[in-house]
């Protein structure tokens, strides 16, 4: 991202529905796999992967030894900001040895361009991963919807559910769960994805600080209603992907 964006994302992240949104996102995956009593948070060790302003290491160090890793030094500015505990590398050449993280998140982190081989970034991370150690990977779906959002973000892929998997298999992990997400929000990105095509428009980011506050309580709504359905069903399409898999024993 540019430096704009990261300042962008520092100033909004605790209020901005798409942030917000993250975070139950990965309260969720740690409630059902790590949560436990204060004696058991000192066991779990936490790693996100393309941190960013630090918005996840913000929950996962709530529940135990959180690290970060970013190729941008704006990124590592802004969570050392924070306090959290930041190293500068790269998801393709992680620095940390052979299994030593319980869980490693990864949220809009392998669309970049910065990941030039992704699938040598799902074997690191199966590396660092201890054996029954989880990725939560959250990322940008269906390369029918690439637009200019993805251009201003310096994104070059979207998942299909198919490739996703294919590559988290090949890395070494048994996919244990695997779906699109942001199905209710999908026609209209969808429509204006289609007709940006159609504009001579330079690429601009879809985050703004300038959002109506009153879209922003019902995007947070739709979101959090999407997240209450993913408890009963898989999704068919959607503007994201989400995956959980593991390392084996």
């Amino acid at each position: 991202m540019d430096t704009k964006e990261y300042e962008t994302s520092f100033k909004i992240e605790e209020k901005y529905w798409w942030f917000v949104g993250q975070k139950q996102l990965v309260e969720k995956f740690l409630k059902q796999f790590y949560f436990g009593n204060d004696s058991e948070k000192e066991k779990f060790s936490f790693l996100d992967v393309g941190c960013g302003t630090g918005i996840t290491l913000s929950i996962l160090s709530k529940h135990g030894k959180a690290q970060g890793i970013d190729v941008a030094d704006q990124a590592v500015y802004f969570c050392r900001q924070r306090g959290f505990k930041i190293k500068k590398s790269d998801v393709m050449d992680i620095q940390f040895s052979d299994n030593s993280f319980d869980a490693v998140t990864s949220l809009g982190v392998f669309y970049h361009k910065g990941v030039s081989d992704d699938q040598k970034g799902f074997q690191e991370i199966f590396r660092v991963l201890k054996p029954g150690g989880r990725i939560f990977f959250l990322d940008c779906a269906l390369p029918s919807l690439y637009g200019k959002h993805d251009i201003a973000f310096h994104g070059i892929r979207r998942y299909t559910k198919k490739e996703l998997r294919q590559k988290l298999e090949k890395a070494g992990f048994v996919v244990e769960r695997i779906t699109y997400y942001n199905i209710l929000l999908f026609p209209a990105v969808y429509l204006k994805r289609k007709l940006e095509k159609l504009s001579s428009a330079p690429p601009k980011s879809e985050v703004s600080e300038e959002m109506n506050p009153i879209v922003n309580k019902m995007l947070t709504k739709v979101y959090g209603a999407e997240l209450s359905l993913l408890k009963y069903c898989n999704f068919p399409v959607g503007v994201n992907i989400l995956a959980v898999a593991r390392k084996r024993d």
